[in-house]
């Protein structure tokens, strides 16, 4: 059996200076944790240890207070004026406090949500195979220098949208900042390595500016598609800094975290069979193991104010260590904490990746490649084992990280693999260029667009779906599809001009002519027909425009449907003329200036139980019409293009939550997270920031109303209700039924 970290218990050498040698940094760790207020660590920089859980936590969730700039310390003399303008100094969000960190987190939080980066795996898969096809026929390698590492580096490139190719140049770059304590490339002095950082900022600058003009399906796109939408707010130089500080803090944590798990579980007779049983047994068995050793000691902080932490005085300017790796340990958190036990539930959050504002971004991400890494690994390297003369991991020096300098392993060598096609991304729909074909105006304030697409077809779509337009640099907006879904070669949209809007209505109106480009994404679909024997369906003014296709396709289907449309005036309502001449019978016209505001409850008491009721419209109407179906025990469904007001009655009060896989309700108290209700009852959902930062925490709404107070979700997602962030959202509704 491999030696890894000892026994918490034993008791460091006698005048040995503590946190000073990684084969016993868990048992200083656990003489601190046992002995009362904080002691300052001389090989931590001579800062206060902050070593029990409830401290950590404490101060993560105070961040005013214990600001984050000494995690990015400034730039030694000798390199300040060579990198500057071309090296930002707070190359990482981990370097910046508030307001300028969840201004600049705002702008990649979305892309690393779980759904979200499920399109990369199977590339992330094939990726992982290469690899190992490089020395599977061996029967040992060190996995760090071969598998962990390379991979890492490869991952990150695509993720961020660079050439994969040139992964280990990358690695030797970033290797830099890791200065005497770099193991990965020896021989390589600090002036080549500075030089390669220059050229890597170079590089990521023109790949920026490519992307500018060219989007693809990777982060830097996707931050430029969230700078042109207005939700994001940066410089250029702003943006330069999110990815080599990305691909720095992810790819020595994932390699370093591939070795310390592989290296625990086949240390422990039987534990690397029982946690390759199926994806949910490896991802329970990586939980553990990011409690257990997570590729972070821990992180410093200034304090900025005095104030008081685990009993100790603090003054304005001292600096604290929060010792992660001792809080996930802390036996007044975790029973039997020094045990590694992969079948652990998640009821207790470890600290692995932190928590608060600056939890780690792309844990996410860790736990998905972490997750096909063992996969493939159990898949290629049969009778896989430790390769260690003298049965101790070579851990390498403390430090803000824990990691290993290598892990030798050994395997029965297999056949050959038989090689596979490379496996495409599953991608999210990329940008379409289109031009405007058509233009017609419908009523003094609704012009209708037709587009076309530059060159082949456009996607398939289904009734109910809208896209996004990129009007302009800066201004894109969300559309709903009102054409035929079977024609491929045309699009319609229709905007009403909006004098009280953010600008693209007026721009639509003003400028946008026959023969102009636009930049469309999509289709997407949250207002989907679902199938019914009958659909209500309620408009207000430009809210009919999901419905034309709505329509047509209940008729096709031959189920009965009824159709509303409200609008001040005849001469407003777009569409109302054309609908009410086709279908006569099955279509309402209420204009509220000739008949008055129409009686929701009649219409509704005059529609059977059994029929779908959808509705699009301003949000006076919406809500109005969901509380009336909320009192008939109705379902409505709902399509908004702006997130429905929160109401200050219902927001921090109790309410039920019922878990659809096993029908329980769970009551979540004013006090408490949804989060920690649900797995409290079991549901094991995974979470890191509890902040509504990093998305970890999703899951699916199948009934009610979330209040969502997260800065993940897009603004059409938050309408859509249908995914909400466990960690800080809450219910509009009396109770939510989720997909757990």
């Amino acid at each position: 059996m491999a030696s890894q970290t000892p026994d918490p218990a034993d008791a460091p050498a006698a005048g040995r200076c503590p946190f000073t040698d990684p084969s016993s940094l868990f048992a200083d760790l656990a003489a601190a944790r046992d002995r009362p207020g904080l002691e300052r660590g001389e090989a931590l920089h001579g800062r206060y240890v902050v070593s029990r859980y409830d401290e950590v936590v404490e101060a993560l969730r105070r961040p005013d207070v214990f600001s984050s700039k000494p995690t990015v310390p400034d730039m030694p003399p000798p390199w300040r004026h060579r990198f500057e303008d071309r090296v930002p100094g707070r190359g990482t969000l981990l370097g910046h406090d508030n307001p300028t960190h969840d201004r600049l987190r705002g702008a990649v939080n979305s892309f690393f949500v779980p759904r979200e980066l499920a399109r990369f795996e199977p590339w992330i898969e094939e990726a992982a195979h290469r690899q190992v096809d490089e020395f599977a026929d061996r029967g040992a390698t060190d996995l760090k220098s071969s598998f962990g590492l390379p991979l890492a580096l490869k991952v990150i490139a695509r993720i961020v949208g660079l050439d994969t190719s040139r992964a280990e140049w990358i690695g030797l770059a970033l290797s830099f900042f890791a200065g005497p304590r770099d193991t990965n490339f020896p021989g390589v002095g600090p002036d080549e390595k500075a030089d390669a950082l220059l050229d890597l900022h170079d590089y990521v600058l023109s790949v920026m500016a490519e992307r500018r003009e060219e989007r693809r399906d990777d982060l830097i796109s996707h931050v430029w598609n969230v700078r042109d939408s207005g939700e994001a707010e940066m410089t250029d130089f702003e943006m330069l800094s999110l990815f080599p500080g990305l691909m720095l803090a992810g790819h020595e944590t994932s390699s370093n975290l591939i070795c310390m798990g592989t290296a625990h579980l086949l240390s422990r007779p039987g534990a690397w069979e029982a946690a390759q049983h199926d994806d949910a047994s490896r991802g329970r068995a990586l939980e553990e193991l990011f409690r257990y050793e997570s590729a972070i000691t821990g992180m410093p902080r200034l304090v900025t104010e005095d104030t008081v932490l685990g009993g100790t005085p603090l003054r304005a300017g001292d600096e604290v260590f929060l010792a992660y790796a001792s809080a996930s340990r802390d036996a007044a958190y975790f029973d039997a904490p020094d045990a590694l036990r992969p079948d652990r539930r998640f009821e207790q959050p470890h600290l692995g990746f932190g928590q608060g504002i600056h939890a780690c971004l792309g844990a996410p991400l860790a736990r998905l490649l972490l997750r096909t890494e063992l996969r493939v690994l159990h898949e290629r390297l049969p009778g896989l084992r430790l390769d260690l003369p003298d049965g101790k991991v070579p851990y390498t020096a403390v430090s803000e990280g824990r990691g290993v300098a290598a892990l030798p392993i050994a395997w029965d060598p297999a056949p050959a693999r038989t090689p596979r096609p490379p496996t495409p991304s599953r991608a999210r729909t990329s940008d379409i260029p289109a031009r405007i074909t058509a233009r017609t105006t419908l009523t003094p304030d609704v012009v209708e667009f037709e587009l076309a697409p530059a060159e082949g077809t456009f996607p398939s779509w289904q009734p109910g779906a809208h896209i996004d337009v990129r009007l302009a640099p800066g201004l894109t907006r969300q559309y709903s599809l009102c054409g035929d879904p079977a024609d491929q070669e045309r699009w319609r949209i229709a905007v009403r001009r909006d004098k009280d809007g953010r600008g693209g209505s007026l721009h639509a109106h003003e400028l946008l002519r026959s023969g102009d480009p636009v930049v469309l994404r999509g289709p997407r679909n949250n207002f989907a027909l679902a199938d019914a024997p009958g659909y209500l369906f309620v408009a207000g003014g430009i809210g009919v425009t999901p419905f034309l296709p709505m329509v047509a396709e209940a008729a096709r289907r031959g189920v009965p449907w009824r159709l509303v449309l409200l609008g001040r005036c005849l001469d407003t309502m777009p569409y109302a003329a054309g609908l009410s001449r086709a279908h006569p019978d099955a279509v309402t016209l209420w204009p509220s200036a000739e008949r008055g505001r129409i009686d929701l409850g009649d219409l509704l008491a005059a529609t059977p139980s059994d029929t779908a009721a959808y509705c699009c419209g301003p949000e006076e109407l919406l809500a109005d019409l969901e509380e009336r179906c909320l009192d008939q025990g109705r379902v409505l469904r709902t399509e908004r293009f702006a997130p429905r007001p929160r109401t200050g009655d219902t927001a921090d009060g109790d309410f039920e939550v019922t878990l659809a896989g096993s029908g329980r309700t769970v009551q979540v108290r004013a006090d408490e997270s949804v989060l920690d209700a649900v797995n409290r009852a079991g549901a094991d959902v995974l979470s890191t920031c509890r902040e509504g930062t990093c998305g970890s925490c999703e899951v699916r709404v199948l009934a009610g109303t979330p209040d969502h107070r997260d800065s993940v979700l897009s603004a059409q997602e938050r309408a859509a209700g249908e995914y909400m962030m466990t960690c800080v959202s809450r219910a509009l509704s009396p109770s939510l039924t989720l997909d757990l």
